[in-house]
């Protein structure tokens, strides 16, 4: 049976910033990103998402590689592998905000799918209801700065999406990126990272894949929804 895991907007309007030293250790494992996106995806949104992701995973030991699934030949070999796709226009044009209709579930933002209990390498943003999220705080916004915070708004979807994957838990912390929600000020707050709890488990897997053992992205979990 398959399911997914939903990374929820929650109805609130404070955020609970966390502040957590980078990590620049010289070890860390390459996690390639099979992104798939259309022609008609916002450069700028998207540029961002991914200058801001690789801070907050390099934090928790992976060095993140793009690829684009329609121009790579064959399937990369990385220390761990996902395939990300964005649903709707990911980035809000200047000028008053207006609504768009919801995509699957009013306050999903992202989700990942789940297969008999395993979480698999595969990960969708639902960008209609992030622009809906995101509108009314960004409407005013000059356009580089609304890409640089949407872009980065992204970036930890995304993360929330990669710990599930890599640390292969449908579980969820009290705080930071892998809480079960986000509010608006999560998303737009300066600083938003992983708790050092979970980055101790996210470097436990670069721990055991310098032992030999295989980061297993897709390996059995508790069956704790999201």
């Amino acid at each position: 049976m398959s399911a997914r895991l939903l990374a929820l907007f929650c109805l609130l309007n404070l955020g609970v910033p966390v502040s957590l030293a980078d990590s620049t250790s010289p070890s860390a494992l390459e996690l390639v990103v099979y992104l798939k996106v259309d022609a008609k995806q916002p450069a700028g949104t998207l540029e961002w998402m991914k200058r801001e992701l690789s801070p907050l995973m390099r934090s928790a030991g992976y060095r993140v590689e793009w690829r684009d699934p329609q121009t790579a030949n064959g399937v990369a070999a990385a220390d761990a592998l996902v395939v990300v796709e964005l649903h709707g226009a990911c980035g809000l044009r200047p000028g008053t905000f207006s609504a768009e209709p919801p995509i699957d579930n009013l306050n999903s933002l992202a989700s990942t799918s789940v297969s008999e209990g395993r979480v698999l390498p595969f990960a969708s943003m639902n960008c209609s209801n992030l622009n809906r999220t995101l509108g009314p705080s960004l409407v005013s916004e000059a356009g580089a700065r609304r890409d640089f915070l949407y872009g980065r708004a992204m970036a930890r979807v995304l993360a929330h999406e990669f710990y599930h994957m890599i640390v292969s838990t449908r579980g969820h912390t009290s705080g930071g990126v892998s809480k079960p929600c986000f509010t608006v000020g999560d998303l737009l707050s300066e600083r938003f990272e992983f708790e050092p709890a979970v980055l101790a488990k996210f470097r436990q897997t670069v721990i055991d894949h310098a032992g030999e053992t295989p980061a297993d992205v897709t390996g059995d979990s508790p069956a704790t929804g999201r």
